[in-house]
């Protein structure tokens, strides 16, 4: 009688956890609705985590041999794209984050207008259909992310995996059912059987764990993104039927790995909406080593059938990236289509950078080539980074924060924000030359090349900058490459101004109540060619001592009037 009361307990406490788990789920539910509902169309300026960066690289890398043009590590980073990338992304599971990283440094001019008519036109429809991208963003954050590694390192080091016979797990349930029928010899001896047991089977557990933990947490997120695949398969979305129906005859390929063994399988390394049961399942892991038995019953198949998961993955990542553009396109006033053109041009209307703060619009159009002059903080550098950051979405997601932008379909290049290398040795001046090879190199292929260069060769001596900064810049221009190019040096507008179009960015000096200066920006692009310096202005503004600022423009005057320094002694 004691033990059915014992037994009527255990359930009623099982019952009551599972009614509070569910409340608790489905409150949980209604809060994350409402945060998707009141923060889509919103983006906010996140810097880059370097704990987060081997998380979402992992397809990536696995993806770079891909047909098309990866956007190499200097582009990516002058265009500050993990920035970029962190402050754009909307993803709640690692399929969408891993593949929008991957979609933003990967362009394919080989994709057909249908296709891109396709891509444009379902972001469109997720921005229209609310509660059909809801309930994706459901699905995905159910799925969640795996981590700080991607799923793909741990699938490609699966081979090295020592394999246990399946029949050990066997014979560690056998001898659960002998200690069970000890019972009926002698309670005590069950009991202290039961306890023996357990302890032995916990350690077995556990050492075996350590071994393939991580790999455990990989098979898991591979039979949770089947299951999300399914439930996806069954919303039979009209815009995502193509896709519906590659994830289903990638599931069948899949048909071995059941989704029944997710019930069994850890799932405490996971992010986005967790079950609270999963702490059963860690308990039953422990003494019965169920996740084991199922990670190593499916470990040679999942290896053998990884390019159907690989192709799951892909199609699941593209749908939930295209909520990530929907966001960007649902918050700015002013986006549009970007406009591929045959001639070479590159060409903006209120163009913006998207995670510029109230940043300054600017229109331009150009066919040759632009040598960019201004003062120090004008905003060279910045509408140099916003050309490039709207070519990048405009040809990877076909996106641009401008009222109009078009361009020819090219391979992005830059150098523009190089450092030293302590470790290698290698001084600015040395990487700034390899940097800029890799673009000559580029060029010589024949290819089409939109090239971004801000203060070539910064790294070296007035006079040798000067001669050959003209030379490499008349190199890098012709029928099949525009180059935009920022530079203090006014004598290469001189020298270039038949291969290149001079525009400018100009400051003003005004006065506050207290009758003090200071210098004022107006952010704005115009043609010609700057007429104005400030560096030797912006001494004296921030309080440098006089006999510093005015003996310097003195001997600055000198030298523009003579050609000559002429340094004053006294």
């Amino acid at each position: 009688m004691d033990v059915f009361i014992l037994l009527g307990f255990v359930v009623f406490i099982l019952v009551l956890a599972a009614i509070i788990n569910y409340i608790a789920t489905q409150r949980k539910i209604k809060r994350f609705i409402r945060r998707l509902k009141n923060t889509f169309g919103t983006v906010e300026r996140k810097e880059y985590d370097p704990e987060k960066y081997t998380s979402y690289r992992g397809y990536f890398l696995k993806h770079l041999d891909d047909e098309g043009f990866i956007v190499d590590d200097i582009t990516w980073n002058d265009a500050e794209g993990e920035t970029l990338f962190n402050s754009l992304n909307k993803s709640y599971s690692s399929c969408g984050e891993e593949y929008f990283y991957y979609s933003l440094r990967h362009i394919d001019n080989s994709i057909s207008p249908e296709e891109r008519e396709r891509y444009i036109s379902q972001t469109d429809s997720l921005i229209a259909d609310e509660d059909t991208r809801i309930k994706l963003q459901l699905k995905f954050a159910t799925l969640g992310k795996t981590g700080k590694h991607s799923v793909f390192e741990y699938i490609h080091l699966l081979s090295n995996v020592k394999r246990i016979p399946l029949v050990l797990f066997y014979v560690i349930w056998a001898v659960y059912l002998l200690v069970a029928a000890s019972y009926f010899i002698n309670v005590t001896l069950g009991v202290c059987l039961t306890i023996f047991w357990m302890i032995a089977c916990v350690f077995i557990y556990f050492s075996h764990k350590k071994k393939v933990e991580e790999y455990v947490t990989s098979f898991e997120y591979i039979v949770r993104t089947l299951i999300i695949c399914e439930k996806i398969i069954g919303m039979k979305v009209p815009f995502y039927d193509k896709e519906c129906e590659e994830l289903a005859k990638q599931r069948k390929i899949l048909k071995g790995v059941k989704t029944s063994y997710l019930s069994f399988i850890k799932q405490s390394n996971r992010s986005g909406i967790a079950d609270m049961m999963s702490g059963f399942a860690a308990i039953l892991n422990t003494f019965l080593l169920i996740d084991l038995f199922f990670f190593h019953k499916m470990l040679k198949y999942v290896c053998e059938k990884e390019d159907a998961y690989d192709r799951i993955f892909s199609v699941m990542g593209k749908m939930e990236s295209q909520i990530s553009v929907a966001n960007l396109k649902a918050a700015y006033e002013d986006v549009c289509v970007p406009k591929f053109c045959e001639e070479n041009i590159i060409k903006g209307r209120d163009m913006i950078h998207p995670l510029v703060y109230e940043c300054v619009a600017n229109s331009f159009e150009n066919k040759k080539g632009m040598l960019i002059t201004g003062s120090n903080a004008s905003g060279k550098s910045t509408f140099l980074r916003s050309v490039l950051v709207n070519a990048i979405l405009s040809e990877t997601v076909y996106v641009a924060c401008a009222k109009e932008f078009a361009m020819k379909p090219s391979f992005l290049y830059s150098s523009m924000s190089l450092k030293d290398s302590l470790g290698s040795g290698e001084s600015y001046y040395m990487a700034e030359i390899n940097s800029i090879k890799r673009i000559l190199d580029a060029k010589d292929k024949g290819e089409n090349i939109l090239c971004f260069l801000d203060e070539v060769l910064r790294g070296t001596n007035t006079v040798e900058r000067v001669a050959a900064a003209a030379k490499i810049l008349q190199f890098l221009n012709g029928d099949n490459i525009i180059t935009l190019a920022a530079t203090h040096d006014i004598e290469l507008t001189h020298l270039l101004e038949k291969d290149y179009d001079n525009y400018f960015f100009r400051e003003e000096i005004q006065k506050d109540e207290n009758d003090k200066e200071d210098i004022y920006f107006s952010y704005k692009i115009n043609e010609g060619r700057s007429d104005t310096r400030n560096a030797l202005l912006l001494l004296k503004i921030k309080g440098y001592p006089e006999e510093i600022y005015s003996k310097a423009e003195s001997l600055s005057k000198g030298f523009i009037n003579t050609g000559k320094w002429q340094n004053d002694q006294g």
